[in-house]
């Protein structure tokens, strides 16, 4: 069989894991710069399954949010569209790879591998800010896919290999056999599939990623899924002492790592494991294995840098004192020294980064202008020290109501100013009822006289649809909600979009 006629057949496969049709619609629709969310969920949505994946993994240790989603739109929102994809894609060839038979290698050690080599892989990505982790991810877990192929397509064709065959015993019989080994054949189908050319490129490369610039994505790519690869043969071999230690010199060659980085990247892996498992609901490694590399990792890391430990003990000490006190000074220097919150000068940066990905990428993006009711007779009855005070309190209190990722800022004077990325006009709205709560039950002490504070607030939205020429205009229109919140008794919000529909309008009320 000539290699034209194979990769016909290859393709022609109906007994190989492919995607999913839904994974496929969900690959077309990400390829959609004008894509929205809501097409992107509702494509989700049809298979219930995978529906329940994305929730389990917006609300896991990969994403860390505060407060848990509680559907699929929130979830995609936090996720993002290439994390959508990478397990879209990854669940449907799951699921029907699980229902494969053995002609010829062993599945269960190569499912593994799989699941190994992608969590690596990202690991390694991660060290070396390569690319989008789950772009990573989704490669590596990909990156054998012609070995299965080879073996639909040609029943038996690993037959002749001892088992467990290896990812190297794989490539000396598929060139001695075909005259190439399975990368290529990955690549042809991942590029059929429709996937992006980083990813097949990378794949494509992955057994020599020496020949692509180490300075270019691909080559980058490519690095991080060869050292993924090696990192799950490492693991499932019996003698992986000395195996370690060519992992180590390998990681040095190709992305320049050291040994006590490679190190940190294996306790990584370690770390992702567990996640990885409960996700694809699969054993990836005994506990005791886990506990093993890490230990060899670690004597590896010891015996050949003895002496340069010491000196980077030392270094490491000093280095770490430089860095906290510039983290602390840089972090003086965002906040305002009263209240605690972030300033206007770190406001007015983060929220013009905040609004130019909202409109690069399309997402939605929520403020809530707060404004502390009354707050002058505050001052007048019990003095500005106690006034400031009640400002440092509610500060406080609102922090605690937002998302890690928001940010509270101090607007001027008795006003807040929330950022909200991601968040749309209703998950914001939320925010700001509970920032009500929260205010009108703080307590601020005797020193106030148990005075009881409230607060207006104006909320205004950013997203494909209601769209605003700049940062100014959507602070103006929260600024009007805001006003409108006065004029209609304090202690309440005003959405703008609410007020443009009904026609409501506002004037000056402070």
């Amino acid at each position: 069989m000539n290699s034209q006629d194979l990769e016909n057949r290859l393709k022609a496969q109906v007994d190989f894991p492919s995607p999913s049709k839904v994974a496929t619609d969900i690959i077309a629709l990400a390829r959609d710069p004008e894509i929205e969310m809501a097409k992107v969920a509702q494509a989700v949505g049809r298979d219930p399954a995978m529906t329940a994946k994305i929730l389990r993994i917006a609300n896991s240790a990969f994403y860390a949010q505060r407060r848990p989603s509680q559907n699929l739109r929130q979830a995609l929102v936090i996720i993002g569209l290439n994390a959508a994809l990478t397990l879209a894609l990854s669940f449907s060839l799951v699921n029907s790879m699980r229902v494969l038979r053995a002609a010829g290698i062993d599945y269960p050690r190569f499912w593994r591998r799989c699941l190994l080599a992608a969590t690596a892989a990202r690991a390694f990505s991660e060290s070396a800010k390569v690319g989008q982790a789950e772009d990573i991810f989704l490669a590596g877990l990909l990156q054998d896919m012609g070995v299965l192929a080879l073996d639909r397509a040609c029943r038996d064709f690993y037959s002749k290999l001892p088992q467990p065959a290896t990812h190297a015993d794989w490539i000396t019989y598929e060139v001695q056999q075909l005259g190439k080994d399975h990368a290529g054949y990955t690549a042809m189908l991942l590029k059929s599939w429709n996937l992006p050319e980083r990813i097949w490129q990378a794949v494509e490369h992955s057994h020599t990623p020496q020949v692509l610039s180490a300075s270019t994505e691909e080559g980058k790519y490519a690095r991080c899924l060869a050292l993924g690869s090696d990192l799950a043969e490492a693991v499932l071999r019996a003698d992986r002492t000395s195996a370690v230690g060519t992992l180590a010199q390998r990681a040095h060659s190709l992305l320049g790592m050291s040994h006590e980085l490679f190190n940190e990247v294996v306790t990584r892996i370690l770390k992702l494991i567990p996640e990885t498992e409960e996700l694809y609901e699969t054993s990836i490694m005994q506990a005791e294995d886990a506990e093993n590399l890490l230990a060899e990792a670690r004597e590896l890391l010891a015996v050949r840098n003895l002496h340069a430990l010491q000196e980077v003990s030392a270094l490491q000490a000093t280095t770490s004192v430089l860095l906290t006190r510039t983290e602390e000074a840089e972090d003086s220097g965002r906040r305002d020294a009263m209240t605690g919150a972030l300033n206007r000068a770190w406001l007015d940066r983060m929220l013009d980064r905040e609004f130019t990905q909202a409109v690069v990428f399309g997402r939605d993006l929520s403020v809530a202008h707060v404004d502390i009711d009354r707050f002058r007779q505050i001052n007048d009855k019990f003095g500005t020290q106690i006034g400031d005070l009640v400002l440092k309190n509610c500060a406080q209190v609102l922090q605690a109501c937002v998302r890690g990722s928001d940010l509270v800022a101090r607007f001027s004077g008795e006003e807040f100013m929330i950022v909200l990325p991601g968040a749309d006009r209703e998950i914001a709205k939320q925010v700001a009822q509970r920032m009500l709560g929260a205010l009108a039950n703080c307590d601020h002490g005797e020193t106030a006289n148990g005075a009881k504070i409230t607060a207006s607030i104006g909320v205004a939205t950013y997203t494909p649809k209601q769209r605003f020429p700049s940062t100014l205009a959507l602070l103006e229109a929260a600024d009007h909600a805001l006003y409108a919140a006065k004029l209609c008794g304090r202690n309440r919000y005003e959405c703008y979009e609410d007020l443009t529909s009904t026609g409501r309008n506002s004037a000056t009320a402070r």
